[in-house]
């Protein structure tokens, strides 16, 4: 019987986006395909897929492997990009389909529990440090972080030094003794199980979003650059699920718009503008105040 294998590479955030897309082939050829991939430990259990090869070792599948290849960031010189559609879309398309929203569910098959999680109560942050108009300052992560341990919950600081390349993404220390820090601690099995039995999590745009996306944590997303609808992730149908978008004062996510992605000098997908705002506004007014996330938060409270 002929197989099929998957190639794709990437961040977290955009590689967990792809577990819809192997699930649906998957169901198609009615067999287990091959994965290819530099995050070999986000599918070690994944029941989708038969065997894996580790891009970081060397290895690749097979010659004779019928291939879906998503890694097509750049295609004969065109930089591609992923500006007014969602991670999820531009894998599913690039492959000629696209999937309904009850078929949109991010998975992570999770190993058994195999450390202590905090006990009562408590709140994921992850201060993430990526493109500026997804970095949230230290001092507001530190002004939440006292607001939410004054309710007497508490605060669970996670986040991870990663290196994709010459993409290069870490996270702020919160300097703050009263809180638990896992960061670069947690695999992500453990990680999954930190958020699964959390209260809530609260991320920007970052791969803990995406993540986030495979439990059944709430989520409050701070608001960013991009428009949500291309991030937020799908559970049961809906990305209004157990999920809060708190935004800033500028509405315009003008990382979003394809117009910014050229000078009028080259064509629509050619250039590839920084990570900053496009509008050169001298602050991200597109980010929330720790008051706007804390509100939020209370929110959830409430309806518990």
């Amino acid at each position: 019987m002929k197989k099929y294998g998957f190639k794709i590479s990437g961040c977290l955030g955009d590689i967990v986006n792809a577990t819809p897309v192997f699930k649906y082939v998957s169901r198609c050829h009615n067999q287990k395909l091959l994965l290819e991939t530099n995050l070999p430990h986000l599918f070690k259990n994944n029941p989708y897929i038969e065997k894996i090869y580790d891009t970081n070792i060397g290895e690749t599948i097979p010659d004779d492997v019928l291939i879906y290849d998503c890694n097509i960031h750049n295609v004969n010189g065109i930089q591609k990009q992923i500006r007014k559609m969602s991670s999820f879309d531009y894998i599913s398309t690039s492959l000629g389909f696209t999937l309904p929203p009850e078929e949109r569910t991010l998975e992570f098959y999770p190993d058994p529990l195999d450390f202590e999680l905090p006990e009562g109560k408590y709140i994921v942050l992850n201060p993430s440090i990526t493109w500026p108009s997804r970095t949230w300052d230290l001092e507001k992560w530190e002004k939440l972080t006292e607001m939410i341990l004054s309710l007497g919950i508490k605060v669970v600081m996670d986040g991870k030094d990663v290196a994709y390349g010459d993409d290069k993404k870490s996270f702020q220390n919160i300097d703050n003794p009263n809180i638990i820090n896992t960061g670069n601690k947690l695999n992500l099995s453990q990680l999954w199980h930190l958020l699964e039995n959390s209260f809530a999590v609260v991320t920007l745009d970052t791969g803990m979003l995406h993540f986030a996306g495979t439990t059944d944590t709430n989520i409050i997303e701070v608001g960013s650059a991009i428009d949500p609808y291309y991030k937020t992730p799908w559970r049961h149908g809906t990305q209004d699920y157990k999920h809060k978008f708190v935004g800033g004062s500028c509405k315009l996510f003008c990382q979003s718009d394809m117009k910014y992605n050229t000078d009028g000098s080259c064509k629509i997908t050619d250039g590839f503008p920084m990570h900053g705002c496009y509008e050169n506004k001298p602050t991200f007014e597109c980010q929330p105040s720790p008051n706007g996330v804390f509100n939020a938060i209370l929110e959830l409270l409430s309806n518990k």
